[in-house]
């Protein structure tokens, strides 16, 4: 059984199905206040933080010039659209792309110790900033 109804339309718009895809593209959303755009900032902002612990954490060997280049460029953090990849990390689970590049350079410990606190925060952070204020609205809307 859903728990969500796939039926069910936008308690916004009331002109389109409640799907992830329309969660970032509702026209009645404004800009300023959009999910998708709060997504893609706290996106970047997961890539910056890990990057920068990478870059001071100690690898396995002397990581290339091109380390930066290759790790800003990896697919799970291609968000406008969202990758499979991309969406997989917002959804918890660490892609292969990041582990694999990551693993060429660091040790798994390494690689896990510095995962494990951004990643809880971006994902604590989605479910303040975008999931918790969308599941309150849809429950007010569920009770009109």
């Amino acid at each position: 059984p859903h728990i969500y109804d796939p039926s069910w339309l936008c308690p916004q718009c009331n002109s389109s199905p409640e799907t992830l895809n329309h969660l970032w593209t509702c026209p009645y959303i404004l800009l300023e206040f959009s999910p998708f755009n709060t997504f893609k900032t706290l996106l970047l902002d997961l890539r910056t933080v890990c990057l920068e612990k990478f870059l001071s954490a100690t690898p396995l060997k002397p990581l290339p010039d091109f380390f930066v280049a290759e790790f800003t460029v990896l697919d799970c953090w291609e968000c406008d659209p969202p990758s499979p990849s991309c969406l997989s990390l917002t959804r918890g689970l660490i892609p292969i792309s990041l582990t694999g590049f990551l693993g060429t350079y660091f040790s798994s410990s390494v690689i896990w110790s510095i995962l494990d606190t951004p990643l809880h925060d971006f994902h604590f952070d989605l479910y303040v900033q975008i999931w918790l204020c969308r599941s309150v609205f849809f429950h007010h809307w569920e009770l009109a």
